[in-house]
């Protein structure tokens, strides 16, 4: 196995990620797909909805190199079971909105999509000392709000950020909001619900059918050469996201 080298996109199957240890039956999906999960357990500083979601909790900067919340002594020890180098985030995250959120940016290639009144000064040291260019919005929720399909494109049903990545470049496919479930709160998100296991395969919580843009996503990722993988037959579900750290050779 190898260290994933460029955040939420790796180049070959993965062999390991991180994601919710809340959802046992996803996890041994991928399990069965040959693919060993990270549990992230629940945090007692997050709100019940969200403390064992991967997306809040962690930040891979790339290659052995991982942001993880202050204080998550559980998975800093998992990860660097594998070899991880931790860095401990600089803010806390915890309670509620915009405190949970700092560590909650998306990595898409060589730019970052994140809210930099909110961004952990980890992962703003990080993208100055490799030139990766941040592109702002407001949203601080932008790593669970936006799906990364490949270097050049994500999907997403934040107006603010479909924005902001057609302007930076990035192809944008932009999807009503709702429709992804999410436990204690209206609705989930996108990105929260998925992530891609290999270069040519993204895996789903739940049954992306149930979405009413389904079509469209579909066409976007055959587009792109991207297979979908059903992880559930239940309709989609928000688990804080599944985060490829190591992939095979």
């Amino acid at each position: 196995m190898r260290y994933i080298q460029t955040p939420n996109l790796p180049e070959t199957d993965v062999s390991l990620l991180t994601a919710s240890a809340a959802y046992p039956g996803i996890l041994m999906e991928l399990k069965r797909l040959g693919i060993s999960a990270i549990p992230v357990d629940p945090s007692k500083s997050l709100p019940a909805p969200v403390q064992a979601h991967a997306d809040m909790l962690c930040h891979p900067l790339g290659g052995r190199r991982v942001i993880v919340a202050k204080g998550e002594k559980r998975l800093a020890a998992d990860l660097k079971q594998f070899g991880f180098k931790i860095i401990e985030s600089v803010s806390s995250i915890a309670g509620s909105y915009p405190n949970d959120s700092g560590l909650n940016a998306a990595r898409v290639g060589n730019k970052l999509i994140a809210n930099p009144q909110i961004l952990d000064k980890a992962i703003w040291d990080d993208c100055l000392s490799k030139g990766i260019k941040i592109i702002e919005v407001r949203q601080g929720y932008t790593k669970c709000s936006t799906a990364v399909v490949d270097e050049h494109s994500i999907i997403t049903s934040d107006d603010g950020i479909a924005t902001a990545a057609f302007k930076a470049g990035l192809e944008v496919l932009k999807i009503q909001p709702g429709h992804i479930r999410l436990p204690g709160y209206s609705y989930g998100f996108i990105g929260g619900c998925c992530g891609l296991i290999g270069r040519n395969r993204m895996a789903f919580a739940g049954n992306p059918n149930s979405h009413p843009d389904f079509c469209r996503i579909k066409e976007f990722l055959d587009r792109r050469e991207i297979e979908v993988i059903i992880l559930s037959k239940d309709s989609l579900l928000d688990i804080g996201g599944m985060i490829p750290l190591m992939e095979g050779e």
